[in-house]
């Protein structure tokens, strides 16, 4: 039974576009690859199904979504300020727990993106496929994956960041912005600090590592929790697109969206998201890659069979083992990816903070050449959705490759 969905409102930031060869020279985010101009737009989806928890006052959960897709444009055009849409206070605040202080985030924020601002169109005359993505938990914010979104959008792909209202450090609603409700996010990082610090796991055997995994997966309930509403919102985000560009009057963005192929993306806790889909949606989603994250959820019981990607920096070895035991049955498509000596951030817009001290922006995002792990890993996420949601022969993803700096298997 299809869930009651009201669209609240939509903003359309219809930017007037660039020709594709004129990108943004003053953007400190990387020149998007592909041949297609980007704009973006903004929805707010209530979920009529659902009151929202984190309040008393009785309010049906609202999903805001951020668009980024391929955009016919001409003439000047302005291009989108980076976090623009975000407090500098909550900025601030977020980026001081990694080491960013308010001088630094004053640098980021007066960047601008390779996204266009003002009245644009998408590209007509073609559909495209639609890529959801998830920000993390606590840290994530829609646009500090711009990078990410802005690359697959020139390639044409439209690119809906499905936000998680009070969990994220701030989230657009459609009368006001709510800010994160930071004691609840963090007893789940304590409970993480707990099992960890009080449990020691023996390693060495298969049966070991099993049992370590799911005592993991049992004891943190919180990101059990958190993982199983962010699920929700995304499901009922499909069930609007299909209710939207199933009409006949459907126009704008949502005219040129190919909701038969969805794939699904996040990083950190977003990527476990993206995980879960696979296998709670599997017949409406095609693809997914989890980015960075331990994957939480079902998958040890109920693998993936959709094609599956899993992205991994080498900053966490517990969620590496792990996640190699959650993923041991997974369907045909598996692959698996790892950025050697990279730490968590390395899947975000940290990867273009060249302006910061060597070693803090190695804290960040780990010992590793930004500029070339990062092209890497756009490109292979491109690969990936172009071979499995466009049916694109790409020997990129079907080779497996080890180097100096990264390391693809295809599994199986």
């Amino acid at each position: 039974m299809l869930r009651q969905l009201l669209i609240l409102g939509f903003v359309l930031i219809f930017c007037s576009i660039v020709r594709a060869e004129g990108r943004n020279e003053q953007s400190i985010l990387p020149k998007p690859g592909g041949p297609f101009a980007i704009g973006t737009m903004k929805v707010f989806v209530t979920d009529s199904s659902r009151m929202e928890t984190f309040i008393t006052k009785k309010k049906f959960r609202e999903i805001y979504i951020k668009i980024w897709y391929p955009a016919h444009v001409e003439g000047q055009s302005e291009y989108e300020g980076l976090l623009s849409d975000y407090p500098d206070e909550v900025v601030v605040d977020i980026f001081k727990a990694v080491g960013l202080d308010k001088e630094l985030v004053g640098k980021i924020k007066e960047s601008t993106t390779n996204s266009v601002t003002g009245p644009v169109v998408p590209v007509n005359g073609q559909k495209f496929p639609v890529v959801l993505f998830n920000p993390g938990f606590y840290f994530g914010m829609a646009d500090f994956y711009t990078g990410i979104a802005e690359s697959l959008a020139s390639n044409g792909f439209i690119v809906c960041s499905v936000n998680h209202p009070y969990e994220q450090p701030y989230v657009e609603q459609s009368d006001k912005g709510v800010l994160m409700k930071k004691k609840k996010a963090q007893l789940a990082y304590l409970q993480l600090v707990l099992v960890e610090k009080f449990r020691k796991f023996e390693l060495d055997t298969d049966e070991q590592i099993e049992d370590a995994t799911r005592i993991y997966l049992k004891k943190l309930k919180r990101f059990d929790r958190v993982l199983r509403r962010w699920t929700t919102d995304n499901i009922a985000f499909i069930d609007y697109l299909y209710y939207v560009c199933n009409n006949d009057s459907v126009g704008g963005v949502f005219a040129v969206m190919d909701i038969d192929r969805i794939g699904v993306m996040g990083q950190s806790l977003g990527g476990a998201v993206a995980g879960q889909l696979c296998i709670d949606d599997s017949k409406r989603i095609r693809a997914g890659i989890n980015l960075d994250g331990f994957q939480f959820g079902d998958i040890i019981d109920r693998p993936v069979e959709l094609p599956f990607m899993l992205m991994e920096s080498e900053h966490y070895e517990l969620w590496r083992i792990g996640n190699e035991m959650v993923f041991r049955n997974s369907g045909p498509d598996f692959h698996s990816f790892t950025a050697k000596r990279a730490k968590h951030f390395l899947y975000s817009d940290a990867v273009s903070l060249k302006f910061l001290e060597e070693e803090d922006l190695k804290n960040m995002i780990g010992d590793v050449n930004a500029d070339e792990i990062n092209a890497t890993v756009n490109e292979y996420i491109r690969a990936f959705f172009s071979k499995y949601l466009k049916g694109v022969n790409e020997p990129l993803i079907d080779n497996n490759i080890d180097n100096d700096e990264y390391r693809h298997i295809k599994l199986r």
